[in-house]
């Protein structure tokens, strides 16, 4: 298997994913409400060829129990090569943000349940690494990129951490938005504002939803103050992972029934709704028969 991922994994492919999320230039410097837009407001759709592409990597992927996903690393240079930062991050995209993109109704097992714990995984190995090797690092990106384009790479980094169901996880995210805004704050001479609201940032469990429906910074917007609402954006998941242990919204993915709190949570968020009692039912039943449906069965053709 290892063989053929590697025929799949090729830098092209990496830096093909890059450029689909990243549509930017790397040297010059940014308009965050363009930025935002692309980012946040679905103006930078996936080209349909790099689709076709993701789809058969994920197939291979999804062929391999869990335990026998082998270590990632293999299939990207070397870890002090220039190339190492952007194609790393091509790989996380494609565990994190391609899966959150392409798999929907009964493939949402798929993303949360398998995909998601390569992510992270993944992302730990990464996060292993001795700091000034780590691909987010801003001493490997500083030689060849802005710090406008770093922390749009340093945002898809975090997700993994963010993403997962772990309070350990939910703890190094934290962590990461913690040094993301003192490295913006060395480097832009600011101070991030929301420090003043954090005790409400870290217990809003409803915070996710509507800050992303206010949307990130307009007219005007900074280096910093884009990274400084990205950072509120990652710390508002944490409160949710404190009140509930996980994600209520995963429930249906690993075979849990909502408790009554998680159900009256689901009543006053804002943003996706709770899944279908049909697709639940379905779930359910794969899960207590040991069986996947196979990937791509949610895909909209």
């Amino acid at each position: 298997m290892a063989d053929q991922l590697s025929t799949l994994f090729t830098p092209d492919f990496f830096e093909s994913l890059v450029n689909a999320k990243l549509p930017f230039s790397m040297t010059e410097p940014l308009d965050f409400e363009d930025v935002g837009q692309k980012q946040w407001k679905g103006k930078a759709p996936i080209p349909s060829g790099l689709v076709e592409r993701v789809w058969p990597v994920l197939e291979a992927l999804s062929k391999l129990e869990l335990a026998s996903v082998p270590d990632l690393l293999q299939f990207l240079p070397p870890i002090a090569d220039e190339n190492f930062p952007r194609q790393a991050l091509g790989l996380q995209l494609l565990l994190d943000q391609m899966t959150r993109s392409l798999l929907r109704g009964i493939d949402g097992r798929w993303r949360s349940a398998f995909f998601d714990i390569i992510s992270v995984r993944y992302a730990h190995t990464l996060d292993a690494l001795p700091e000034d090797q780590k691909p987010w690092a801003w001493s490997r990106w500083k030689t060849f990129a802005t710090l406008d384009f770093w922390v749009l790479a340093r945002t898809w980094y975090i997700c993994p951490f963010v993403h997962s169901d772990k309070p350990s996880d939910a703890e190094r995210a934290l962590r990461f938005t913690e040094e993301t805004r003192n490295i913006i704050e060395k480097e832009t001479g600011t101070t991030d504002p929301h420090r003043s609201e954090r005790d409400f940032i870290l217990s809003d469990t409803y915070g996710v939803s509507r800050v992303l429906k206010e949307g990130p910074p307009g007219a005007g917007a900074t280096v910093q103050l884009y990274a400084y609402w990205m950072c509120k954006l990652m710390d508002l998941h944490k409160p949710v992972i404190d009140q509930f242990g996980h994600y209520p919204y995963k429930n249906a993915y690993f075979g849990r029934e909502n408790t009554p709190e998680e159900d009256a949570w689901f009543k006053k968020r804002d943003g996706n709704p709770m899944t279908s009692e049909e697709l639940r039912s379905r779930l359910k039943r794969d899960i207590d028969a040991g069986i996947w449906a196979h990937l791509g069965a949610g895909r909209n053709v």
